[in-house]
């Protein structure tokens, strides 16, 4: 039952090459055979499913992967997306990712209450951690 989920998602093939038993095929979802239709409510609560997490991958973040991720979103929200530029400023132990645009186009990076670009620092901060850098995004007029 530990890999339940994943066979569900992946089929037989989603524990291959970590062990060399035979996984069978999971069924297929409303078939009526699958673990959750046999809990019924109330009973799920008591058990908890065990979950086997991997080591984790070595990081393949850098700073211009995230400059390129960066220069990615902000084109996909614009209508000019040839006018948009990006660039990297050190200060002292951060370094701030600058998104230049259109002035009509500053709107839709920064987002609904700035919705949208604090989930993008929120992204490339958390990135950022991963290699030891502090990172985070300013668009500039």
């Amino acid at each position: 039952m530990t890999f339940s989920f994943w066979k569900k998602m992946f089929g037989s093939q989603a524990n291959a090459g970590t062990d060399d038993q035979v996984v069978p095929d999971a069924p297929v979802r409303g078939s009526g055979d699958s673990d959750l239709d046999a809990i019924q409510p109330g009973e799920g609560a008591d058990q908890a499913e065990e979950v086997e997490v991997q080591e984790s991958v070595p990081s393949k973040v850098t700073r211009q992967g995230l400059e390129d991720f960066v220069l990615y979103v902000a084109r996909a929200l614009v209508d000019n997306p040839d006018t948009v530029t990006v660039s990297t400023l050190e200060k002292e132990r951060l370094s701030v990712i600058q998104i230049r645009c259109d002035k009509p186009d500053i709107g839709k990076i920064i987002g609904k209450s700035g919705k949208t670009i604090a989930a993008l620092r929120l992204l490339v901060s958390g990135a950022g951690g991963r290699i030891g850098l502090r990172m985070t995004v300013d668009v500039l007029d």
